[in-house]
């Protein structure tokens, strides 16, 4: 089982702004794997009802992976009145696949979907799901 947790601390938020280049702001969340596993993390924004994604790494190729992440900044957002959620093509890795499948539309320079459409449904991944 894979454990996702919200980065509370400022100084470590701070941390894994500079980390991934991304300027630090209130606005800014982060979420980072706190199970044993490899490293999974990702960087956000919520202001006012856009949220963003601005950065994911991954240390595994599991597609399920990407997928958690979204789905939890997707319900962190939801829960603070966020309901439009973009995602820039270009967030650290690969995850165009991932965000096509979960139902957002493809622009220019990003992706973008309304939060309770992405969360809608089931693990898109899960191949018993996706058989029937």
């Amino acid at each position: 089982m894979i454990k996702l947790v919200p980065v509370e601390n400022t100084e470590d938020l701070k941390a894994l702004c500079v980390q991934y280049g991304i300027e630090y702001s209130p606005y800014v969340h982060a979420y980072v794997r706190a199970d044993t596993g490899p490293k999974a993390q990702c960087v956000f924004s919520i202001e006012g009802y856009r949220v963003e994604l601005l950065a994911v790494e991954m240390q595994e190729d599991d597609p399920l992976i990407p997928e958690l992440l979204i789905r939890a900044v997707g319900a962190y957002a939801a829960n603070r009145s966020g309901y439009l959620f973009v995602v820039k093509k270009e967030v650290g890795q690969p995850i165009n696949a991932t965000l096509k499948m979960m139902g957002f539309e493809e622009n220019e320079s990003e992706y973008s979907g309304k939060v309770p459409m992405i969360l809608k449904g089931h693990c898109c991944h899960d191949t018993k799901n996706n058989e029937k």
